[in-house]
């Protein structure tokens, strides 16, 4: 996971500028390894903000979001939908179209995540699931097969994108990081076809799902108006009519290890030439990024140098293509470099990456804890994410928050830019209100802490600031980030102020009502009986459920 952060933060450096953009980002330096530099936000009209060295993108941060929602049962998608996808944007560092629009409509009211129909879901075909599944597969106790890991991909994959080029790069990347994963190197050229079989195996998982099935698949058919299967083996068949002259090119750029890093780009252009890389038409996609990244990976066993190589090829989608290509030769037994310096968040990196490895080896572990979903409402504006809780700054459904120590706080309008620290050790740039409202009851954090020091040590974490910084404070009440501080010996929050984890079957009833009985709410609330409940709490529910349907049905 480290590798993949390191080449992100390499290549998010420069992503979306040209030489000119680049030297003035980097004052005229060479990039060799992830710097403090400055960026806009917030778009065209945005500020500046300085962004520090090892700052990861939001393909980092979605990769984190993915491995926050993966529980030991396996992978929460209400949880990574329903809070995860809705309070991104408040402090997405970059995004596609695709996920910020899939993000927007999953924050309104009785969108389910296997029906996120926004306008132009259907053609969101880059690489903004690609980027972020990886941690299905640390996951997953037999990576290198069509297992149900490969499901999750794709249910990750279908909440946000609807394009087959967005599904099947999702699941190539992901079954050529399973395989590198199971074998301790990262496959060929001479694999590739094998792995593209089993992406074509892998649409069968579609039909076999009830709700991707009976409502994803038959939307998409009557949107696009042909089968999804077919379009799907579509995808396949242009994969492989690019096969033979992309391998060729990996031999050839194999062969030149050793030359300069200048050379090599030369070899390596040839490779966005083919892929289509810098095309406008093709930057970004699900595909050819997909394959790039397997194509530097299989050259290059040194995650630095293939990340390099990426990051510096301007024009392509360079820091995608090089946290996948990290991903992959990160997971090899060749890997002889010492784990990266300069990496952002380092430290709960690790902790992630840990928890998800102990998931695959069948152990129990702390896993993620998220508010109770039924009385969740997702933040109404990105402005909406951060607020307060009895004057203690949050972020909705995720984290207590600190300022970081010696950053500024940019404001334009009515928003402000804040860097903060989370009490479970990720750093956010957060946008928020100058004067911050207070959350809804149900958005509070669940995590019961009693400051960020102890949060940090939970997860084996190294404090973010020196001693002398993290030490108490006094209290300040004011909701404004910019100027306040969060007591570092305050209590613990009560336990009567959070969700309850009972099962209440009359409320879980009303609530089903309440959200119209839809396949979502339904879905969540058998879901919670089944997990909480007992049996009789869940034959009580199902069967009033089935009562009151009925009802309606003959009322209609």
């Amino acid at each position: 996971m480290l590798w993949a952060a390191w080449a992100d933060a390499l290549g998010f450096i420069t992503e979306l500028t040209d030489d000119v953009g680049l030297r003035r980002r980097l004052s005229g330096k060479p990039l060799v390894e992830p710097v403090e530099w400055k960026r806009r936000v917030g778009g065209r009209f945005g500020v500046e903000v300085a962004l520090p060295a090892g700052c990861y993108s939001d393909d980092t941060q979605l990769r984190l979001a993915t491995s926050r929602s993966i529980q030991n049962r396996g992978f929460d998608i209400e949880a990574f939908t329903q809070v995860e996808m809705t309070v991104w944007p408040s402090y997405a560092l970059g995004g596609g179209r695709a996920s910020k629009a899939a993000a927007v409509n999953l924050a309104r009211p009785g969108v389910p995540w296997f029906g996120n129909f926004y306008d132009g879901w259907e053609n969101s075909g880059g690489n903004g699931v690609a980027m972020r599944i990886q941690p299905h597969i640390w996951a997953a106790p037999q990576p290198a097969i069509l297992g149900p890991h490969i499901l999750d991909v794709l249910i990750n994959a279908i909440a946000t994108h609807g394009h087959p080029r967005a599904l099947v790069g999702a699941v190539l990347h992901a079954v050529a990081l399973g395989v590198t994963l199971h074998e301790g190197h990262v496959p060929g050229p001479e694999r590739w076809p094998e792995l593209l079989h089993m992406c074509e195996q892998s649409v069968k998982l579609v039909d076999d799902h009830s709700q991707l099935s009976t409502v994803w698949r038959p939307q998409w058919e009557r949107t696009v108006g042909s089968s999804f299967s077919e379009a799907w083996h579509q995808t396949i068949r242009e994969c492989r009519v690019v096969l033979p002259e992309l391998s060729h090119a990996v031999v050839q750029l194999k062969s030149k290890i050793d030359l300069p890093l200048k050379d090599q780009a030369q070899l390596y252009d040839t490779i966005t030439e083919i892929l289509k890389l810098r095309d406008p038409s093709h930057r970004g996609s699900g595909i050819t990024t997909v394959l790039a990244a397997m194509a530097i990976a299989a050259a290059f066993p040194d995650p630095a140098r293939a990340a390099l190589l990426s990051a510096n090829a301007l024009g392509t989608d360079t820091d995608t293509i090089a946290t996948m290509a990290g991903a992959l030769i990160g997971a090899t037994d060749a890997v002889e470099a010492p784990d990266p310096e300069h990496v952002l968040d380092s430290s709960y990196l690790i902790a992630e990456a840990r928890k998800l490895a102990e998931i695959a080896s069948g152990k129990t572990t702390k896993t993620f804890s998220y508010p109770d979903l039924l009385h969740w409402s997702p933040p109404r504006t990105q402005l909406d994410a951060v607020g307060t809780v009895e004057g203690r700054p949050a972020l909705a459904g995720l984290s207590w928050l600190e300022p970081l120590e010696g950053t500024d706080s940019p404001e334009k309008k009515d928003a402000v830019w804040s860097w903060v620290h989370s009490d479970f050790g990720a750093s956010f740039l957060a946008k928020h209100r100058p004067r911050l409202r207070e959350l809804p009851t149900g958005n509070r954090p669940v995590r019961r802490v009693r400051n960020l020091s102890e949060a940090q040590s939970e997860i084996e974490q190294l404090p973010l600031a020196s001693s002398e910084e993290t030490r108490p404070t006094e209290v300040s009440r004011s909701p404004n980030l910019k100027r306040s501080t969060i007591a570092a010996g305050r209590a613990d929050i009560r336990d009567d102020k959070l969700p309850s984890e009972s099962v209440d079957v009359d409320q879980m009833l009303k609530w089903v009502a309440h959200e119209n009985f839809s396949d979502r709410a339904v879905g969540y609330a058998v879901k919670r009986i089944a997990a909480l409940g007992t049996v009789e709490q869940l034959t009580a529910f199902t069967s009033t459920l089935r009562y009151a349907l009925r009802s309606r049905r003959h009322r209609s």
